[in-house]
């Protein structure tokens, strides 16, 4: 039986309390499955068109893919693994992805827009994940009031366990 793991996105939060900030859907997934994750950014900062999105994966997301979007330049940080991991195609995984940017557009104020990335839930049923996301605007605003005191930190009331790769 699979426990859903909540997915939250954090970090993008607004200063302003009643505004609208990054979101996330789903905002659950079952530990240890692939979920389709879009990162809703409803609006730019304070009236300044979006030009940047960075989602900054927490340790133990082993795969973690972006989707392309034209007009939008992609990059992929990599860290490297304290052990190898092995995959579910049975490859010895040296690194995982530790961000993901988009930058370009603009994406104006008024418009809303997703980016999307595929990746693979924690193993770890009950478990809460961060997604810390960063949302960069047109002259060098952003829509970062506040970050999470500790971003990218997973609770859970099991002990955290690797995905169940042969």
């Amino acid at each position: 039986m699979r426990i859903p793991t909540a997915i939250l996105a954090a970090g993008a939060l607004c200063a302003l309390p009643a505004a609208a900030h990054v979101t996330l859907d789903p905002t659950s997934a079952p530990a240890g499955s692939y979920v389709r994750a879009a990162l809703r950014v409803p609006h730019g900062c304070a009236g300044a068109a979006t030009t940047r999105v960075t989602l900054d994966l927490p340790e133990g997301i082993y795969s973690a893919k972006p989707m392309p979007k034209p007009g939008w330049r992609l990059t992929i940080e990599r860290r490297r693994l304290p052990q190898a991991v092995r995959s579910p195609h049975g490859m010895d995984m040296e690194e995982e992805v530790g961000r993901i940017t988009w930058e370009g557009g603009p994406l104006p104020d008024e418009q809303y827009e997703e980016f999307v990335v595929m990746l693979q839930a924690p193993n770890e049923p009950g478990g809460t994940l961060y997604l810390p996301v960063r949302q960069g605007c047109e002259g060098g605003k952003s829509d970062i009031g506040r970050r999470s005191p500790a971003p990218a930190r997973r609770r859970t009331t099991s002990p955290v366990r690797r995905p169940p790769f042969a």
